[in-house]
């Protein structure tokens, strides 16, 4: 038995690649493993504009609920681009919901989940997007407003995401210093760079997001492992050390994109230090 922790993929149809990755992820999953996702596993624009129907015939997400049907454990924290599809995980793909943030003691580790977007750093015309009304509201728009509209948003998130990161990595080494003595790891979303850091307090793994690579923690009896494959075949299962192999990419042959620590370790020093291959 397995656990495993991914966030960001943010499904949509325009972008396949991504669902192709993390269908081969889930389907390599085994029945007896545990999955959790820490927010945005669909983007706003697929969660806001596709009915519960077509939300369930998406090839990866009818994975994930074959996987739960088969009797795996699939939990999801819901995110900012998709906490209003907390009726459709919970009804149709059968996930557990958590709070955010939510506590789990997970082969003796104590993990601290949070998604990220509600510690302090978004801007404020972000918060006042991510309401029901305008989840709603942009749902109704016709087609050719609303394609103009989610251009837009992507140009103006992609013009200032470098300071928008920093931004966010600073409120997260702060929270992760205030988890001391109440989580071993803290595991977070929301910003798509895989970041994995030492500190006062709580290890900081942000898990990192989809949209140009694959990205997972591992967490079995014996280790934690965090790893980061550039865009290629992705499965998941207990041959991770070999993952990369499978991989397509410059980083592919090295294996400096991930990182591997015995569990009596893990909020030391880091075996490894991850080096982000964007």
């Amino acid at each position: 038995m397995a656990h495993y922790f991914a966030s960001d993929v943010h499904l949509r149809e325009d972008h396949p690649e991504r669902d192709q990755r993390f269908r081969r992820f889930v389907e390599g999953l085994s029945r007896t493993d545990s999955l959790v996702i820490v927010g945005d596993l669909c983007d706003f624009w697929m969660g806001a504009r596709k009915s519960d129907r077509q939300l369930a015939a998406y090839p990866s997400l009818r994975s994930l609920a074959e996987f739960r049907r088969a009797g795996g454990s699939l939990t999801i924290l819901p995110g900012n681009h998709d906490y209003w599809l907390q009726p459709f995980y919970g009804n149709v793909l059968g996930a557990t919901l958590l709070p955010d943030p939510a506590d789990l003691l997970v082969e003796g580790l104590r993990i601290r989940l949070a998604h990220g977007h509600l510690l302090g750093a978004r801007r404020m015309w972000k918060a006042a997007m991510e309401s029901r009304a305008f989840f709603r509201a942009f749902g109704l728009l016709p087609g050719p407003f609303a394609r103009p509209l989610d251009r837009v948003l992507c140009w103006k998130n992609e013009r200032g995401l470098l300071a928008d990161e920093e931004r966010h990595l600073a409120v997260y080494r702060t929270y992760a210093a205030s988890c001391r003595g109440v989580a071993d790891l803290l595991v977070i979303g929301h910003v798509h760079r895989a970041v994995d850091e030492p500190g006062a307090g709580a290890r900081l793994i942000v898990l990192g997001g989809w949209q140009h690579r694959s990205s997972y923690l591992r967490i079995d009896e014996s280790e934690a492992i965090f790893r980061v494959i550039p865009d290629g075949k992705t499965t998941a299962g207990r041959d991770d050390a070999n993952a990369s192999s499978t991989a397509s990419g410059p980083l592919a042959e090295s294996d400096t994109n991930a990182w591997t620590t015995h569990l009596a370790a893990a909020s030391g020093s880091p075996r490894m230090t991850l080096d982000d291959p964007r």
